[in-house]
């Protein structure tokens, strides 16, 4: 029987978890190999409880640290990260 692969393309680390974690984690137990790419690293995402921020380094690390975990616990394959900077759009900010 051919293997089954799924990947799932995001912006952030943590994307995932808002909408399409429950899809990965059915077809990860049905067997089905996992992928996750990541195009950035989270650096400007939310942190902690709102309190004093740390580097975006800090928290970029914290992020691929969070998908890795997961990984080894059966979550899917290791993720692959694009690397590139967390930028804010000036689209959603209605600039033109």
């Amino acid at each position: 029987m051919k293997t089954l692969r799924l990947m799932c393309v995001l912006a952030h680390p943590d994307d995932e978890s808002l909408g399409t974690g429950g899809t990965l984690a059915k077809y990860a137990a049905e067997g089905v190999e996992t992928f996750l790419v990541t195009a950035t690293r989270g650096e400007r995402g939310r942190f902690g409880d709102g309190g004093e921020r740390p580097s975006a380094d800090v928290v970029g690390t914290t992020r691929e640290a969070e998908l890795r975990a997961a990984a080894k616990v059966g979550v899917g394959g290791l993720p692959f990260r694009l690397g590139e900077p967390t930028v804010r759009s000036t689209r959603s900010l209605g600039a033109r």
